[in-house]
């Protein structure tokens, strides 16, 4: 009852079948799993009309669709069952369904005279369990029937161990080569994990470029005309966006050949294992036992007890697989990174046979083994350090060099600072460090100017103080001989003024001296006098009304309306007075003797303006002026916390002079 239940259940998933139409094939192909009528018969596709029949995975609606699409693109013609390929995670052995698949080929071959029948060779191209048992009953019935003639096997896993023994088989052309390698592509299932990585590696770089831009966008802009890309924290994002998608780049690289590193270390270092030990200890463990089914759970059991790392074994008797323990690759196993299927393609494992005695017959020992588990693991970290090595280069490159240029920078300040104010600062870069190196170069030229500057009118100051001083004891002197001769003459009416007259042109000339004395040292000095007092705003403008009439006496037009107020403002009277001093005289020496001056005094917020406006008389002879007298007034405008203002537009000389007041 038991295996008629197991006849009707193979037959059902027999039943469930899909097939494409397309033109009428010529050729059969015969493969176990889907994808395998791509890896190993491409070129066969590619290069004329097939009916492929496929063993396996007819209810796995991915694997299917992909079939289908392949041969649907290569205009074959396909048909699918739903035989198991494998089992609670375990490579299916087929004893149950072996005969129904049997008839399901011998069905397709009897269907029509093909032909070419290709099928897996009996290695199973690399040792694939499956693709032996296909190319078994493949050849098994075309034997029967007499028709080896139409049979044509795929060619074996090409590796440089067997390169040798493969020296004399019929290599693809470029052509060919390149048509089935454009075939495999439309497995996504075989390229998905590269897709993937390739997908996350894009997304990632756009999610970073993203970052990148609003973090610029929300930079402060710089108070420099530079371009923003020049600012450090530009350069730094940059710098940290270049070194992660170089580490992204480098580690998928890295990670997605790891297949190529594989095969290399394996066909150049590795050793092949030699499980002959191994395979003794089992023997005589189990050579007292029949192999039968009331002795498989012991049997089991001490296979299971002799378990090799990295590899599984499977025990095979005349109708197929007896015994198979737990693959290392199971879906409970860390160290899966990937398929089974992709491993089979990408990092084929090496398998074994051995002869093995039981009690009442001989079977065969098979071996899996994955040699190159144990890397993956160490392999994944070498390519993070490696990797992550290009992340701190890049880093460690923009950092030294942004220390560097601050280390460069602090010697420069340091060297100005001990007083070599001579020492050019080099501007290397055009970042703030660039610029503050340019800022402070900069400062340096305008303080040697302004040392410079003040060096020379010390010099000035000096030798116009020494002039002065010596310019004041003539005057003097010829004043004091003649206030001597008057005293003894006193009584002479006509020689006394006589000499009076000369004795005020000397006091004119001596006044004039001094106030040249007084302005010079004003400008020239550190420190001024600011005793300020309370005094009326009325007094200071009856002086300059005293001014006006003086160059009004000198026959010049002055126009001006007279300001009455009764407010104060905390002034230096003398100082005040010496101001307008100084701005009359410079109006009296400057101006154009023919045309109107204009003078205006008004209150503004809290303000004391007065505004004075000539004419440029551009006849006169060269007139000495080293402009200490405005210099002067600015500085004494200073003192009175004021506001000087000078223009000269049009031929017209203005000149504006605030003082706060009191309300």
């Amino acid at each position: 009852m038991k295996k008629l239940l197991l006849c009707i259940l193979s037959l059902m998933l027999c039943l469930n079948t899909s097939v494409i139409h397309a033109q009428e094939p010529e050729s059969l192909m015969i493969v176990a799993h889907p994808d395998d009528e791509t890896i190993w018969g491409g070129s066969h596709l590619i290069n004329g009309n097939y009916t492929v029949l496929c063993i396996t995975n007819g209810n796995n609606k991915k694997r299917k669709k992909e079939f289908m699409k392949v041969l649907e693109k290569t205009h074959s013609k396909g048909i699918i069952l739903s035989f198991p390929d494998k089992t609670k995670g375990k490579r299916d052995n087929w004893k149950s369904c072996k005969k129904d698949i049997q008839r399901e080929i011998k069905k397709e071959i009897d269907s029509k005279d093909w032909d070419k029948i290709v099928t897996h060779n009996p290695d199973g191209e690399y040792g694939h369990i499956h693709h032996k048992k296909i190319s078994k009953y493949v050849t098994m019935i075309l034997k029967k029937e007499d028709k080896t003639n139409q049979l044509i096997y795929f060619g074996k896993y090409a590796s440089k161990k067997n390169k040798a023994e493969l020296k004399n088989e019929k290599k693809l052309s470029k052509k060919d080569y390149k048509g089935k390698l454009d075939v495999i592509q439309w497995y996504p299932s075989f390229t998905n994990y590269y897709h993937s990585y390739r997908i996350f590696n894009c997304i990632l770089s756009l999610i970073i470029t993203i970052l990148f831009y609003l973090l610029l966008k929300n930079l402060k802009p710089l108070r420099s005309k530079k371009n923003v890309f020049y600012s450090l924290s530009s350069r730094m994002m940059f710098s940290f966006l270049c070194a992660t998608l170089l580490v992204l780049t480098s580690f998928s690289f890295l990670y997605l050949n790891r297949s190529a590193v594989f095969e290399f270390l394996m066909d150049t270092f590795y050793q092949s294992e030699d499980y002959s030990s191994y395979v003794k200890k089992l023997e005589k463990q189990l050579q007292n036992f029949d192999l039968t089914k009331e002795n498989k759970k012991a049997i089991n059991h001490i296979l299971k007890e002799n378990a090799l790392n990295h590899a599984y074994v499977e025990l095979y008797d005349q109708d197929g697989i007896y015994f198979t323990d737990k693959s290392p690759l199971s879906s409970n196993n860390l160290l899966l990174l990937y398929s089974f299927d992709d491993l089979d393609v990408l990092e084929a494992p090496l398998y074994y046979d051995y002869p093995i005695h039981f009690k009442n017959q001989a079977v065969y020992l098979y071996i899996t083994s994955f040699p190159m588990i144990p890397f993956q693991i160490p392999y994944i970290i070498l390519s993070l350090l490696i990797s992550f090595s290009f992340y701190l280069i890049i880093l460690q490159s923009f950092i030294r060099k942004r220390i560097q240029s601050i280390q460069n920078l602090q010697e420069d300040v340091f060297t100005l600072a001990i007083g070599d104010w001579n020492h050019e600062i080099k501007v290397s870069d055009k970042d703030e460090i660039g610029r503050l190196a340019q800022d402070l170069n900069q400062m340096r030229i305008a303080f040697l100017q302004t040392m410079d500057n003040e060096q020379q009118a010390r010099v000035v100051n000096k030798e116009l103080i020494s002039s002065l001083s010596h310019d004041l004891r003539t005057p003097l002197t010829t004043l004091k001989g003649y206030l001597e001769i008057m005293n003894l003459k006193k009584d002479d009416i006509k020689f006394r003024d006589q000499y009076l007259q000369k004795c005020l042109d000397k006091v004119e000339e001596i006044t004039y001296l001094s106030n040249k004395m007084f302005e010079y040292s004003l400008v020239f000095s550190t420190e001024y006098n600011s005793d300020l007092s309370n005094i009326p705003v009325q007094k200071c403008i009856d002086t300059l009304v005293d001014h006006i009439q003086y160059l009004r006496e000198m026959d010049l037009h002055i126009l001006y309306e007279p300001l009455q107020t009764s407010l104060s403002m905390d002034a230096n009277f003398a100082i005040i007075q010496r101001i307008l001093n100084n701005v009359f005289s410079n109006i009296q020496k400057y101006c154009d003797p023919w045309k109107d001056i204009v003078i205006q005094t008004m209150i503004e917020e809290d303000q004391l303006k007065m505004s004075f406006t000539n004419s440029i008389n551009h006849h006169l002879d060269k007139v000495e002026s080293n402009g200490i007298g405005l210099k002067s007034v600015k500085k004494m405008i200073k003192i009175h916390h004021g506001t000087f203002y000078q223009d000269e537009t049009n031929d017209l000389f203005t000149i504006i002079l605030t003082f706060p007041i009191h309300q």
